[in-house]
């Protein structure tokens, strides 16, 4: 198959394209593989996960925060389950090597967390820095 007829499914029926790489790889036909689009769809399935995993240590962190600052404590129990919920969701999708790069986005993912939460409750001494540490919330 030529690469533009290749490149046509991809841009026309992504699902026939993936069945089609798939083969491809399965026989270890490099003539059938659309390379420049494997390597994007590979590379913004890596991007998938990883905002994924950013997404539920936001979410963590901010209902961390409901309960260490909302004084709210009739909302902890209904909050602890949240944080369970995304915590079992953030299992399946954590990968060790991503720590590295967590790890240095860490203030900024805590400041999201915070934006989300003032969005709900008033400033209550919430620390600048984030008080969470990466192990606990694994």
């Amino acid at each position: 198959m030529s690469q533009i007829a290749i490149d046509k499914i991809y841009e026309t029926d992504f699902y026939q394209w993936t069945m089609k790489q798939a083969q491809a790889l399965k026989e270890q036909n490099v003539q059938e593989l659309d390379w420049e689009n494997l390597i994007e769809e590979i590379e913004a399935l890596g991007r998938s996960d990883y905002q994924a995993v950013v997404s539920l240590l936001t979410r963590i962190m901010q209902h961390c925060l409901k309960i260490d600052y909302a004084n709210k404590p009739e909302c902890n129990r209904h909050w602890q389950a949240e944080i369970k919920a995304f915590s079992n969701t953030l299992k399946r999708r954590y990968s060790p090597s991503m720590k590295p790069k967590l790890e240095v986005e860490w203030q900024g993912i805590y400041s999201d967390a915070v934006d989300l939460y003032l969005i709900d409750y008033p400033p209550s001494n919430i620390p600048e820095t984030c008080p969470y540490h990466f192990n606990d919330l694994f």
